[in-house]
C-alpha cells in the first residue's frame, strides 16, 4: 500500500513537479519511519543478534525507499510520456539521488541504534513512543515555524535552501553527521551489553548479589 500510495499514486498526482528537490528529499526521509518503530523490537538479544537485527532493519527500510523512489521516478515517465517533449527517460540527476540516498542510510543506520539504545534503557514500548514523539516535534516544527520565527530568517532558511544544488550540499552534511552519530551509538551498544539496563545487584552475569 505504501509503495502503491508514494511510488504511484503521487507522481501521477503531482506530475513533472514530483521532481522538485524538496519532495523528493522528504522521500529520502521515508525510512526513518520505516526503521524507527522495528527497532524498537529485540533490543534484549545479545549484541551480535541485535546487531544482525538492525542490519536486516535498516536494510530493509532504506530498500523500501530506494524502491519507492524508483517505482516513483518510473510512474512518472510512463504517465508523463506523452507531455515530456524532450523524449528519453527523464530522472533528477545522479548527484542529488546519490547524496539524498546517502543521507537516508546513514539516518536509518543512526535511528536504528537509537532506537535498540532507548529500549535496553526504557521499554519497546517506551522506545517507539519517545522516538514517535521526536518525529511528531519536527513536523510540527516545520509546519509552524515559519510562524514563530522572524519573517525574515524564515525567508533566509527557504531561500538557502530551496534549490537543488544547496539541497545536495545539506544531505552530504547530513550524511556525516550521522556517520558519526551511528559510530558513537554503535560503540555504546557494543560497551553496554544486552544487560546494561539492570541494576548490578540483581543482574548474575555482572557478578551482583
Amino acid at each position: 500500500m505504501v509503495v502503491i500510495a508514494f511510488g504511484i499514486l503521487v507522481p501521477i498526482y503531482k506530475g513533472f513537479g514530483f521532481l522538485d528537490a524538496r519532495i523528493l528529499a522528504a522521500y529520502a526521509c521515508l525510512s526513518l519511519l520505516f526503521v524507527a518503530p522495528a527497532s524498537a523490537e529485540g533490543a534484549a538479544a545479545g549484541t551480535r543478534a541485535l546487531l544482525a537485527r538492525i542490519a536486516i532493519i535498516v536494510a530493509w527500510g532504506w530498500g523500501m525507499t530506494v524502491l519507492i523512489l524508483g517505482t516513483a521516478i518510473v510512474t512518472l515517465n510512463i504517465v508523463g510520456a506523452g507531455g515530456n517533449r524532450r523524449g528519453g527517460f527523464v530522472a533528477p540527476p545522479v548527484q542529488f539521488l546519490a547524496a539524498i540516498s546517502t543521507f537516508s542510510l546513514s539516518a536509518s543506520i543512526a535511528i536504528a541504534l537509537l532506537g535498540s539504545i532507548l529500549a535496553r534503557r526504557f521499554s519497546a514500548k517506551g522506545a517507539k513512543n519517545i522516538l514517535r514523539t521526536a518525529f511528531l516535534a519536527i513536523l510540527l516544527a516545520l509546519a509552524f515555524g515559519s510562524r514563530l520565527l522572524p519573517e525574515n530568517f524564515t525567508l533566509a532558511i527557504f531561500d538557502q535552501f530551496s534549490t537543488r544544488r544547496a539541497l545536495t550540499h545539506l544531505a552530504w552534511q547530513a550524511s556525516a553527521f550521522f556517520a558519526v552519530v551511528a559510530a558513537l551509538l554503535l560503540l555504546v551498544i557494543l560497551q553496554t551489553g544486552p544487560f546494561a539496563k539492570i541494576p548490578n545487584t540483581e543482574n548474575p552475569y555482572e557478578g551482583g548479589g
